[in-house]
């Protein structure tokens, strides 16, 4: 883990209060509370990559503006189609599929499972990263005029595409973690 990015399990551990501290003395909750904060941790990734991805969008749609305010008409359809990919892989961040502790699972995922897909969402909030800072610096390009929309769309999508492959093969996990033999 990154220095930019703590592990927010151990910061999930540290701000636990009585009564889930008193969980962890009973043997029979320890195990669902180690696995619901692991669960909580990475809600806190996934929101954190979805914000990125938001403020991706925010920025996208002020080049957008930015373009029509200079009557640069003939790239709008691409940035509009990199908004619409942003729009969708925040939602799809944000409402993935995370696996299930609960007391009485139907299906049991173990806390390495979960481990390991907190650590699969730890290196999408880089990516996210990455995606937005790439639109910042695109869009200071673009109203400076050392770039075009169409360099821009052309910088930004093939990141988007590795951003969604990455997240199909975790969701290929997901899946994978909950098929029972």
């Amino acid at each position: 883990m990154s220095g930019n990015n703590p592990d927010l399990r151990d910061k999930v551990d540290q701000s636990r209060g009585f009564f889930k501290k008193l969980q962890l003395v009973v043997p029979a909750l320890k195990e669902y509370r180690k696995l619901e904060d692991i669960r909580a941790a990475d809600e806190l990734l996934r929101k954190q990559v979805f914000d990125k991805l938001d403020e991706s969008k925010s920025k996208l749609e002020t080049l957008r503006k930015a373009m029509s305010d200079k009557g640069d008409f003939t790239s709008l359809t691409s940035i509009g189609a990199i908004i619409s990919q942003v729009q969708q892989i925040s939602g799809e961040v944000f409402h993935s599929q995370q696996g299930s502790a609960g007391i009485s699972p139907n299906i049991r995922i173990d806390e390495g499972t979960l481990n390991k897909l907190y650590e699969y969402d730890y290196n999408f909030v880089n990516s996210a990263e990455q995606i937005s800072s790439t639109v910042s610096g695109s869009l200071t390009e673009y109203t400076s005029g050392t770039s075009t929309a169409q360099a821009i769309a052309a910088k930004i999508g093939p990141m988007l595409d590795d951003f969604k492959h990455t997240w199909k093969q975790r969701l290929e996990s997901v899946e994978n973690i909950l098929v029972t033999k």
